[in-house]
């Protein structure tokens, strides 16, 4: 059974996405969920919202503190921006978005084969890990696969690189393995590498080449990739050492970063991780735009997902 959502079940940055995917799990399992239904929810449960909002909307995290029609009112509110997490989907995505956003509901497209379609794979992924849903695939690695396959459909040659540590054993072996794949040459020569470097904070490893023979200069990509919850994202999308990697690839350059995770990242936790050339987040919009297709052990999580029974929003 998957539960009515806690207001950390993706991470205290995740609050109002979090809400919006439950809002479609109800659909895909055949409930209209009313806009004062989402409402009713928050005024019954307080749910704190300044965290993932703009300041001047942080006084509705203080609803506790209010008359009930002032809490009423602004549990109202925060429906509404959980209902905007929905709009933005719908707008970015367009004819990629299976659900459909009718005045105060959403529903299933009845044109869409929800096993066959990539949002609701990645959505299946976010929420098989946050549930636990049994699946027979781990969420994790499946999104670093589904990561790597968007890559190369947006042209930059990818590599798993996390995967092929996990088959070769060890860093030093799977280095040039990995970079090999890319058309970028893997040394650790000159370079300090920990005793246990495992995968040196990537997961999947990119590049942009231009055919000339490895002249001196290229576009490189260090992608962590996690299904993990929100608290975590700011300190993953630091981790890859652009130095180090480098040197590790012989790009010439500092290699750029990326985030990748599962879930919608809010407006105001992207703007927060992107700040300070940290790096790009790749997330549900952006990856689902680009995605080909479903593979067989996305379905397998989606059916695994479906199959689950889903308790109805309470307060």
């Amino acid at each position: 059974m998957i539960s009515s959502p806690e207001p950390d079940t993706y991470g205290q940055y995740a609050r109002a996405s979090l809400l919006a995917d439950y809002v479609e799990l109800l659909a895909l399992k055949g409930k209209l969920v009313q806009r004062a239904s989402v409402a009713d929810f928050l005024a019954d449960n307080d749910w704190d919202f300044d965290l993932i909002l703009s300041p001047e909307a942080a006084s509705l995290s203080t609803m506790n503190q209010k008359t009930l029609s002032q809490r009423i009112d602004g549990a109202d509110e925060l429906a509404s921006v959980v209902y905007r997490q929905l709009e933005e989907r719908q707008h970015v995505l367009r004819g990629r978005y299976p659900f459909i956003l009718e005045d105060e509901h959403v529903k299933l497209d009845p044109a869409v084969d929800p096993k066959a379609n990539a949002y609701v794979a990645v959505l299946a992924m976010t929420v098989a890990h946050a549930y636990g849903v049994p699946s027979g695939c781990a969420p994790a690695r499946l999104f670093e696969q589904t990561v790597t396959d968007v890559l190369c459909e947006r042209g930059i040659a990818a590599v798993g690189f996390a995967a092929v540590r996990r088959t070769h054993g060890s860093f030093e072996k799977a280095l040039p393995i990995a970079c090999d794949a890319v058309g970028l040459i893997g040394n650790v020569e000159g370079v300090p590498v920990l005793k246990w470097a495992h995968d040196e904070k990537v997961d999947v490893l990119g590049h942009v080449g231009w055919e000339d023979g490895l002249r001196f200069g290229s576009w490189g990509f260090l992608g962590q990739v996690t299904v993990g919850r929100s608290d975590s994202w700011e300190t993953k999308i630091k981790e890859p050492n652009r130095d180090h990697w480098k040197q590790f690839t012989g790009t010439g350059v500092s290699p750029a970063r990326f985030l990748a995770v599962p879930h919608h990242v809010e407006r105001q936790m992207l703007e927060r991780l992107t700040g300070d050339d940290t790096g790009i987040v790749l997330d549900r919009l952006r990856l689902v735009r680009y995605k080909a297709g479903v593979s067989e052990n996305e379905e397998r999580v989606v059916e695994a997902v479906l199959g689950e029974y889903v308790e109805p929003l309470s307060g």
